[in-house]
């Protein structure tokens, strides 16, 4: 740790530990004290950290790992330690430690009947947490049965839904150092009792409220509410064991506790050939690539190379070895070449486990138009649009790889705007790049009117007709280390690789553009005023839909039909202003279900009328 660093992050638990330990009056300092870090310089190592506050006070971190595990491992010299506001400062201003994932496992050394290995992810993998296959997994990698609800992971629900039930009756703005300490208490105990899933939702949140209360340009009201229905419903489920499944897609209690680590089941030996590789980059501070492959049988399967760090990372990730046994490929080389795999390993969502039991030898690959990889191009667009609207019903870690991709026998017609528009047979798509070398490539291609390919894509679910293209092939003159196809993001394709192409004028997309929703008009106008009335509660409390009239809008929605709409807002309405008082006339607390509940009904109503109709939009935007 070098001088002038930020602070250093602390485990969530640790955060309630020092804020209980503070006198009231002091608490309600914290907030309004949190602006003095600024003039704070902390010194030290991954082991231990120190920031001299004034010549008499010193705080000294010790750490582990470069983390703050233990309430009394943070130690003020003032008079008042460890009741001091400084400890709850430091505590209350410091990042959130993520769970570490350790590396992995070794898988077992032979398939033997229904094992399991619990090995832990390589990394977090933002990419295949969106990923499936258009095939079934195979009865090898299936989970054993799910073991019913504990009373313990009840309990820790409800500490969850009561955390925030609070936050709900404050907002963001509203939610201090203390709101967020109990938060992370909650989720600590989560955690520990297996409550993987909501315990990261609950980390989400968490960072979302300290953004709220610092201003920071991150803070998305709609994110924060998505995050609150997502908890809330998981925290209902688990504490009633009604296990409805709106949460899960299954009701599967193993879908709502989900996994701290993926578990990897032996699949034996496979011949697989390279698909593509797709640069990744997420929010949550990881980079890297992922390797797409498909076997004999159509199924897909990822390997991934996903480390802490940003951009950077992905140049060597890409030119990195894969990890999988030791072929001596790179993951570039892997996404044309083939593998043939033994005493192989994988998780529920088809990535492959990287054991020292797995042995694995570089084999020849295949292109797109040759079996078995041709076959995935051979399924209907809207088959492909709803097998991944119906693959975002489950969870990262239960959904098979590819879930989310398309596969485009596409024709280019040329640049809209800063997308490319192609031709799905009738239908029209229109493809984005991720990142700022897949723009330059689409632009080239944009040039190309009637140039024939075949596309790889991500679906864009809230924006419909549109895709993210992470590979293409087709009528390329492409040299020999480009063979098979282009990876977007991580190849330069020149206007000589067009071919006879080359050099013809695009010309205007046909007039009846599709329809795109942006980020900011996702929710249908009609369910507009409920979900604006869920925002301002997810970022300024009850008392913001107490004081405003909702009975316009109520009118409006049951005039138009939506007679469930208008009850779900009078509803919130409603219970937003029942306070009950005591006899002097003061509020009485109010720690009911009644408000949550309203407000996680709301909630749950435009998330699934939405994602309806952004479906029914991709199909319409995609049908000719």
């Amino acid at each position: 740790m070098t001088p002038g660093t930020t602070l250093p992050p602390v485990a969530p638990v640790v955060v309630a530990d020092v804020l209980d330990a503070l006198p009231p009056r002091l608490r309600k300092r914290v907030d309004a004290a949190l602006d003095r870090t600024a003039s704070w310089t902390v010194t030290g190592s991954p082991d231990t950290a120190r920031a001299e506050l004034d010549p008499e006070t010193t705080l000294t971190w010790t750490l582990r790992d470069g983390v703050l595990t233990a309430a009394a491992d943070l130690v003020c010299s003032c008079l008042l330690a460890p009741k001091c506001l400084h400890r709850g400062i430091a505590v209350a201003a410091a990042d959130i430690a993520e769970p570490d994932t350790p590396p992995p496992a070794p898988a077992p050394a032979a398939p033997t009947p229904p094992a399991t290995s619990t090995a832990p992810d390589p990394a977090p993998d933002p990419a295949t947490a969106s990923s499936p296959s258009p095939a079934p997994s195979p009865p090898s990698t299936s989970s054993p049965s799910p073991s019913p609800v504990t009373e313990a992971e009840r309990q820790a629900a409800t500490a969850l839904w009561q955390a925030c039930a609070t936050i709900l009756r404050s907002g963001a703005t509203g939610s201090g150092a203390v709101v967020r300490a109990e938060l992370l208490r909650a989720v600590h105990t989560g955690r520990v009792t297996g409550l993987h899933r909501a315990a990261t939702t609950g980390l989400r949140i968490a960072s979302s409220l300290a953004a709220a209360r610092t201003g920071d340009s991150s803070f998305d009201r709609e994110v924060l509410t998505a995050d609150l229905v997502e908890l809330m419903l998981l925290c209902h489920d688990l504490r009633t064991g009604t296990g409805t499944g709106t949460a899960s897609g299954t009701g599967d209690p193993a879908e709502l506790r989900g996994t701290a680590r993926r578990e990897y089941h032996p699949i034996g030996a496979l011949r697989l050939h390279g698909l593509c590789t797709e640069p990744v980059v997420a929010t949550s501070g990881y980079g890297g690539v992922v390797t797409h492959l498909v076997d004999d049988t159509g199924r897909l399967w990822t390997v991934p190379a996903i480390t802490p760090g940003g951009p950077e990372r992905v140049a060597a990730a890409a030119g990195g070895p894969v990890a999988v046994g030791e072929s001596g490929l790179t993951h570039r080389q892997l996404g044309r070449a083939g593998l043939l795999l033994s005493g192989g390993t994988a998780s529920p969502d088809h990535r492959l486990g990287a054991g020292k039991a797995v042995r694995a030898v570089a084999a020849t690959g295949a292109a797109w138009d040759e079996p078995p990889l041709a076959t995935l191009w051979t399924r209907p667009l809207t088959d492909q649009v709803d097998r991944a609207h119906h693959a975002r019903t489950h969870p990262d870690t239960h959904r098979p790889a590819a879930a989310d991709l398309l596969f485009l026998d596409a024709t280019v017609l040329g640049p809209t705007g800063p997308a490319l528009s192609v031709a799905v047979g009738d239908a029209r798509v229109d493809l984005i790049g991720a990142g700022d070398r897949a723009h330059d490539n689409l632009r080239v291609l944009s040039t190309a009117t009637g140039l024939r390919l075949k596309v790889v894509a991500r679906l864009l679910p809230d924006r419909p007709g549109t895709a993210t293209a992470l590979a293409v092939s087709g009528d390329l003159d492409l040299p020999t280390d480009l063979r098979h196809h282009v990876d977007l993001g991580l190849d330069r394709l020149q206007h000589s690789h067009l071919g006879s192409h080359a050099h013809e004028p695009a010309t205007p997309p046909p007039p009846n553009a599709n329809p795109t929703l942006t980020p900011a008009s996702r929710t249908p106008p009609p369910l507009r005023p409920l979900a604006n009335v869920l925002h301002r509660i997810a970022l300024g409390g009850r008392a913001v839909a107490a004081v405003s009239s909702t009975s316009r809008e109520v009118t409006t929605l049951t005039a138009n039909g939506l007679t469930t709409t208008a009850d779900l807002l009078a509803d919130l309405a409603a219970t937003s202003r029942d306070r009950e008082r005591d006899a002097f006339g003061r509020v009485v607390r109010d720690a009911g279900d009644a408000f949550p509940l309203a407000w996680l009904r709301a909630g749950l109503h435009v998330r699934e009328f939405t994602r309806a109709a952004a479906h029914r939009a991709w199909l319409d935007a995609t049908t000719p």
